[in-house]
């Protein structure tokens, strides 16, 4: 992660009465995550069958009672608690949310344009969204993964922007069928393609045993695998997993350095070289630092604690190897 700090390129350092002397710590910008997640009426499954859990499930989606309803835990409640909990304690991320498909609508396949929590729109907004929601319709994965590409696209806050979704089984609602159950795998894995395309990951949680295609889904999104969820535990545990994954490695210094070309970086206390592939660049002005290879890997595993300083150095001289 550390290294020499002699990564800098470019002209010479000027002098500074103050070099050497002046730090500055440097805040994390945020992440904007929206949640996209499946509000189907086979969210009110169980969490580790494809059966229902009540009486009332069984009456709403026409659906078998599961054997054990005693020891039963439904997706929805299970899902949208483990958010909830998520939302509240992760520092770092501006949370919003989208659920398909849209109730009330005329069909089971209708997914509505916008969000109903914009990013940074806050976790009790996102809670009270989701309590007013319950699941009942089809899966429009592919719909709703455009509407949410949408919206990214017009958030213009110079934040890392990333799509999380949570579904529990194979896309239908495939367009120009009459048939809502028509599967619309070709046409999710578009709408993730594109989404990528546009600069936004999409990142995946399975819930329940039906999941199907979700590996291909999370590569066409621009990461490695879907995430499996057959309990409460696992979708708080993938929450956290991502939540840490999406962590921003971009900070923002508290002043603009007096000479760009005299600046040093450091991770807990420890020197990390100049270098745009393991080390630190400016980012999009010079009051900002990117961090990347192990620094950032560090950052995202939750094995650094992400106190980045960064040490106005003196013209001809070699910074320190820690600062504290």
């Amino acid at each position: 992660m550390g290294g020499a700090g002699t990564g800098a390129t470019g002209p010479a350092p000027t002098g500074d009465a103050n070099c050497g002397t002046q730090t500055s710590s440097a805040s994390k910008t945020p992440t904007d995550v929206l949640l996209v997640l499946d509000r189907s009426g086979s969210m009110n499954f169980s969490i580790t069958e494809d059966c229902c859990c009540t009486a009332i499930c069984q009456q709403t989606v026409k659906f078998k009672l599961c054997a054990n309803t005693g020891s039963c835990t439904e997706r929805w409640p299970a899902l949208t608690a483990a958010v909830n909990t998520t939302v509240k304690n992760t520092s770092g991320i501006n949370w919003g949310l989208k659920m398909f498909s849209t109730r009330g609508a005329v069909d089971s396949c209708t997914v509505s344009d916008g969000v109903e929590v914009g990013t940074g729109g806050g976790a009790a907004a996102v809670e009270s969204a989701i309590a007013a929601a319950s699941p009942l319709g089809s899966t429009p994965t592919a719909k709703a993964i455009t509407t949410a590409t949408a919206y990214l696209r017009a958030v213009n806050d110079g934040n890392n922007r990333v799509i999380l979704l949570a579904t529990d089984g194979e896309p239908n609602c495939k367009p120009g069928s009459s048939d809502p159950s028509t599967a619309d795998v070709a046409g999710t894995t578009a709408a993730l393609q594109a989404a990528l395309a546009a600069g936004f990951k999409a990142y995946v949680i399975g819930i329940g045993p039906s999941v199907g295609n979700l590996d291909n889904f999370a590569r066409a999104g621009g990461t490695d695998h879907y995430f499996p969820a057959s309990s409460a535990d696992d979708l708080a545990s993938a929450l956290a997993a991502i939540s840490k994954a999406v962590s921003s490695c971009t900070f923002t210094m508290s002043q603009l350095p007096p000479d760009p070309n005299n600046v040093a970086v450091y991770l807990d206390g420890k020197l990390i070289a100049r270098d745009a592939a393991n080390g630190w660049t400016f980012g999009t002005t010079s009051q900002t630092v990117m961090l990347s290879g192990n620094a950032c890997d560090a950052i995202t595993s939750g094995t650094a604690t992400s106190k980045v300083q960064v040490l106005f150095g003196c013209a001809g001289q070699a910074p320190p190897d820690t600062i504290y």
